[in-house]
């Protein structure tokens, strides 16, 4: 009897990681089963999704008070989906506000199958209660960081650490000189590459500081050009926001595919705190990292966070390795010097790209792919 595996995957980043997971489920097991929702990357795996997954993208507690009741309806749609295809296994890749309603509301349907998380909360980081929660509602726990496991393992939730999927891809890939020449800029020209974040909060927070940094930045170096990789989930929010403050408009939007040859263009970029900061460091993309929260959630979280940095690669080595501004730090002026820092400063710029690139490789280690590794544990829990 073939196997049947049901992912959920409401945030752009996750539903890539789902994508992977099919692609490895599918070599391993050429007949299992697999249902899902999410986004485009796994409906160009053939898994189409029922429910819609705008809007679920939600980070933060006064945005989700506001979002609740939309959560709520898409959790109970969530939860009846997967009764009715009844899988063996369901896959919950991050989004923990999201996923954790889905696991208490498949317990509380009498679901039979393995509840199995991809992805832990960042109990390190803050809210450490979140992994006694955790445990009670999910089988099995699939971690990428290799110190997760006590956190969760002391509450009796099984943890398998496979390993950061975000290594298993060469960041380095693209074709700079030819995204130049479809663009028509030159290759004397400075190109400064622009991450608005997965989220409309994310937008919403940064579009006028990320602006004003680009009206600052145009008018100390003319010939500065700018680009954007946008997903699909936050093109409309991102054009919105360009139509809104007429200098984002300066910035030249591409589609996501293009990201590798954004990476091997960029001279710098700013980018919103998340998975992007670690693929440019990955990269070697020289980088000034921003975020910024609604004030209600910053207040609340400036006291439970417990990290020195809010990326990953500066938290790994311990070290400001990409500058970061946050909250009442994220200005126009503050984004532009830091940038122009770089630009002036191409020994300072060089530096920066090795000094990644040696992070990044120590973070990854020597295993293999994290993605291989996870599709192997999961169907290894359902007995495939």
């Amino acid at each position: 009897m073939s196997a049947s595996i049901y992912i959920v995957a409401v945030e752009n980043s996750a539903d890539h990681l789902g994508a992977e997971l099919v692609q490895h489920f599918r070599a391993q097991k050429p007949d299992v089963k697999i249902a899902g929702i999410g986004g485009a990357a796994l409906a160009a795996e053939g898994i189409q999704s029922e429910i819609d997954i705008s809007g679920l993208a939600i980070l933060g507690f006064v945005e989700g008070l506001k979002s609740y009741p939309m959560i709520l309806d898409r959790v109970k749609a969530t939860v009846e989906s997967i009764m009715s295809c009844n899988p063996g296994a369901v896959v919950l890749i991050d989004s923990w506000g999201f996923m954790i309603r889905v696991a208490k509301g498949l317990k509380k349907a009498g679901y039979m199958g393995k509840i199995i998380k991809y992805l832990a909360p960042q109990v390190w980081a803050m809210r450490e209660g979140r992994s006694k929660i955790l445990a009670q509602y999910v089988d099995h726990l699939l971690t990428i960081h290799s110190f997760d496991a006590p956190y969760f393992e002391k509450h009796g939730l099984p943890v398998s650490y496979v390993g950061n999927p975000i290594f298993d891809t060469n960041y380095r890939q693209g074709d700079g000189e030819a995204l130049r020449r479809e663009l028509g800029i030159d290759l004397k020209d400075e190109i400064v590459s622009i991450f608005f974040g997965s989220r409309l909060s994310e937008i919403q927070q940064l579009a006028k500081p990320f602006a004003d940094a680009i009206a600052l930045l145009k008018d100390r170096q003319p010939h500065l050009k700018f680009v954007s990789p946008v997903s699909e989930s936050i093109a409309t929010d991102v054009n919105a926001a360009a139509g809104e403050d007429l200098r984002l408009q300066d910035v030249i939007l591409l589609p996501e595919a293009r990201k590798f040859d954004v990476f091997a263009a960029s001279d710098v970029a700013i980018a919103c705190s998340g998975t992007v900061t670690t693929q440019l460091a990955c990269a070697g993309v020289p980088s000034v990292v921003a975020y910024r929260l609604n004030g209600l959630t910053y207040a609340v979280a400036k006291r439970l966070y417990k990290p020195d940095y809010i990326s990953i690669v500066n938290i790994a080595a311990k070290d400001s390795l990409m500058p970061e501004l946050v909250q009442g730090q994220v200005t126009g002026e503050n984004l532009a010097r830091l940038v122009m820092s770089y630009l002036y400063d191409k020994e300072r710029r060089q530096k920066a790209s090795k000094t990644l690139i040696t992070q990044t490789e120590i973070m990854k280690g020597k295993g293999g792919s994290a993605s291989e590794q996870a599709a192997l544990t999961i169907l290894d829990i359902v007995g495939a």
